[in-house]
């Protein structure tokens, strides 16, 4: 096999609330971390309204 690195993506979708992301949300990107993920992108999703209530994150970790 090559040298090539191999990544793996994971897009998690988490709701705001005015505007603030929820403290607790640290708690789960945590346990991606001790999973070896780590966090790319972060961006709003807007939709109809144009509000930022819907944020996307991107993490991405080395397969084996």
């Amino acid at each position: 096999m090559d040298d090539i690195d191999r990544w793996e993506y994971k897009i998690i979708n988490i709701r705001s609330e005015n505007y603030r992301l929820d403290p607790n949300a640290a708690v789960q990107m945590n346990e991606l971390g001790n999973e070896g993920w780590e966090l790319v992108s972060i961006t709003s999703v807007n939709f109809k309204t144009g509000a930022t209530d819907n944020i996307a994150m991107v993490f991405k970790r080395l397969t084996n």
